[in-house]
């Protein structure tokens, strides 16, 4: 499975119909995601959506097609100039950044889903985007 984020600008949805178009456009292809996150902002919905893998081409043009904005998400690194803080880690909705046994910052790759919600959180910007 692979994170993708999109943006449906309000422009392409003024009722619950264009949205449910957006849908049924990538259901029709018989694939089952996941949608990880739903939040609203000034450019539109956002959607995280957790795809497989070898679906991922196929759900993007169906999205563009609509004139969603997709954008692969990536994971996070966690740098060296981390201070173990554990600022990020009340953040982490997968527990994918912990303490280990000796209170250092560890991070678990295969649990992170491409949140990006502890970036921000680092006093010291020690994790980055991948």
């Amino acid at each position: 499975m692979t994170i993708i984020n999109c943006t449906l600008p309000f422009g392409i949805i003024r009722d619950i119909n264009n949205y449910s178009k957006i849908i049924n456009e990538i259901l029709k292809y018989d694939i089952t995601f996941n949608i990880l996150k739903f939040s609203t902002d000034s450019s539109g919905v956002n959607l995280l959506l957790d795809v497989p893998e070898d679906k991922i081409k196929t759900i993007t043009e169906s999205l563009k097609k609509n004139d969603v904005i997709v954008n692969k998400k990536g994971r996070v690194i966690v740098l060296d100039s981390c201070i173990d803080c554990g600022a990020c880690i009340s953040l982490c909705p997968t527990e994918a950044l912990y303490f280990n046994e000796d209170f250092k910052l560890e991070f678990a790759y295969e649990k992170c889903i491409g949140c990006l919600l502890c970036l921000n959180s680092c006093p010291r910007y020690a994790i980055e985007e991948m």
